[in-house]
């Protein structure tokens, strides 16, 4: 059920809540599925403060998608530097015009009724798509209009999340919060819209502040500013050293005006978080009820330093050559030379190991190395040391199996301290979408003893629940404990997964809708693996669309490889079965 471009429950179920004979009053509105839960129709605005050069917008983005991607919730950042074409705002008295212009666009999306038509977060007219029910065709049962949200409390509710991409330029605008009497005076604006509102909800504020005192955090968003700005040609590669000092500089002024969240008790009534070095420490104040836990706790684990993903679905399966449905099967032959490429591909790309010859070092070199042959690379190695990296596989055979030749080698840390990389870890969150009763079946058998189950998923792949299985939104739940720690990771992460569970992660990393995600055909093949390289600038180039892939995504392509290694062994095998002259 579509409502203002927002799901109200899967459409596959929408020929149950028609009256019929036996049930001339269905239910209206079926319980929302955990994915589907949202945040019960309150409306939410979410000001990140700090000082510039925190990471402000990029967690502000990150928080966006995770809201929508797996809360449902309609979510809209809204930049402040972006207000008057970007314009500078270099002292209080620019400040006034631009506070007008920014309260009514807020105002507009918070005040927008879901039931009505209303504009889209790219400025269309949207209405009810397929499964809406419009306004004049709806029916009171006993004066209650079956589709009043507050009655049925399924409502995804909306966040404005107000950010700065550019907070040096809007210091002084007094959506900034940069200081006590600015906080105040964005609690009095959201509390006209909470009076004036349609809907009389009350609008609740949050707070959230950015705060740095690590050096080398310092450093790190700075250089990838720095990076940025060459890379898009505002600044000369020669100019870095002096432009870095120049911002430091700024910086350094700003922490003069600043004003940070008090403790004192001035400011005890607001709620707010105070993230200090991002998830190192973090304080909260009146941070209640379910939304407001869910931001603490995502926002408690993402980061905007730079990182690695790489998503790999399984090699091929002996259900694979046969198209049947989910199972346990083991790798097929095919399925093991991939898993053979993939080790190498983890050991020299990912961890940056390097290949060790029997016969090129001494024994206590030879006692260094790991499994296949591969030993770390030191720090002063001419490519760099090596790197600590992470690896998940599913419960299930054929990822164990593809990830099975992968060495694990023990790295040294600067410390001292020793991390077995690529160590596996079973995670059963990331096990394929179950089938239920169709589990082993092919799509063609699915037609002949399920026939309405394969018209109602071709219909509603994202919401219809296969019998007695999973939906795509049952997986959506399942996987966010595991996205959650995936973004408090600093290590390369390499997942070896299935191609359902793989489309979701890779949606929500690259700004895909999660509706779309089902969909995704052209993404996540066997024999490739896919590098998502995230860090601040990586917001910059989500583009939404399912089949394009963003600037941060590479792939390597090992789909000729598997077949040459493959089509080489035929050749041998016969040549073997060939009588000698």
């Amino acid at each position: 059920m579509d409502v203002g471009g927002e799901f109200l429950y899967p459409k596959s179920q929408q020929d149950l809540l028609s009256a019929t004979e036996l049930n001339p009053t269905p239910t209206t509105v079926p319980p929302p599925m955990a994915a589907m839960a949202g945040n019960i129709g309150e409306r939410h605005v979410l000001v990140f403060l700090g000082l510039p050069l925190v990471g402000k917008r990029t967690i502000a983005l990150r928080l966006k998608r995770y809201l929508r991607f797996f809360h449902g919730a309609k979510c809209r950042g809204f930049d402040i530097s972006a207000l008057d074409g970007g314009s500078n705002l270099m002292s209080p008295l620019d400040a006034n015009t631009h506070s007008s212009e920014f309260f009514n666009k807020l105002r507009k999306f918070l005040d927008c009724s879901d039931t009505e038509f209303h504009q889209g977060e790219d400025g269309k007219t949207t209405g009810g798509g397929v499964g809406s029910s419009p306004r004049q065709n709806r029916t009171s049962v006993n004066g209650i209009d079956p589709m009043d949200k507050n009655a049925k409390n399924v409502d995804s509710g909306r966040v404005a999340i107000v950010f700065s991409s550019n907070a040096m330029s809007s210091f002084y605008e007094n959506w900034s919060g940069s200081s006590k009497e600015r906080r105040r005076w964005i609690l009095a604006q959201l509390a006209t819209i909470s009076n004036s509102s349609k809907s009389k909800t009350r609008i609740k504020t949050i707070f959230i502040e950015v705060t740095l005192t690590k050096k080398y955090l310092e450093r790190e968003i700075l250089s990838q500013k720095l990076e940025r700005d060459v890379r898009e040609g505002r600044l000369e590669p020669n100019s870095t050293r002096e432009a870095g000092q120049e911002w430091r500089e700024k910086v350094q002024e700003y922490k003069k005006l600043y004003v940070t969240l008090q403790d004192d008790g001035s400011e005890d009534d607001l709620s707010y978080m105070k993230l200090i070095n991002y998830g190192e420490r973090v304080l909260t104040n009146r941070m209640r009820a379910y939304l407001p836990q869910r931001i603490v706790q995502f926002l408690t684990a993402t980061h905007p330093t730079k990182h690695t993903i790489y998503l790999c679905r399984h090699g091929q399966s002996e259900y694979n050559t046969t198209g049947r449905l989910g199972g346990n099967s083991p790798l097929t032959e095919q399925g093991w030379v991939f898993a053979e490429i993939l080790s190498r591909f983890a050991a020299q790309h990912v961890c940056k190991l390097k290949e060790f010859h029997s016969g090129q070092g001494d024994g206590d070199i030879e006692e260094q190395v790991g499994a296949g042959g591969w030993m770390e690379r030191g720090a002063d190695d001419e490519e760099g040391p090596s790197v600590a990296a992470r690896l998940w596989t599913s419960s299930l055979f054929r990822t164990i199996q593809t990830a099975a030749l992968i060495p694990h080698p023990v790295i040294r840390g600067p410390d001292g301290s020793a991390w077995e990389s690529m160590s596996p870890r079973v995670y059963r969150n990331i096990d394929e979408i179950f089938a239920g009763d169709c589990e082993g079946l092919t799509p063609e058998e699915v037609k002949v003893s399920h026939p309405q189950a394969s018209n109602l998923r071709k219909m509603d792949k994202i919401g219809y629940r296969y019998p007695r299985g999973e939906s795509y939104f049952d997986i959506i739940s399942r996987l966010e404990p595991c996205i959650q720690e995936m973004e408090s990771y600093t290590e390369p992460l390499l997942i070896v997964s299935h191609q359902a569970i793989l489309r979701c992660i890779f949606a929500y990393l690259t700004g895909v809708d999660r509706e779309k995600a089902p969909g995704m055909e052209t993404q996540i093949q066997q024999n490739v693996v896919y590098q998502i390289d995230l860090d601040a600038s990586s917001e910059d180039h989500i583009t939404g669309v399912a089949n394009n892939l963003p600037a941060f995504v590479t792939v390597h392509d090992f789909r000729k490889e598997v077949e040459e290694t493959m089509l080489a062994r035929t050749c041998r095998q016969l040549q073997s079965l060939d009588p000698q002259p």
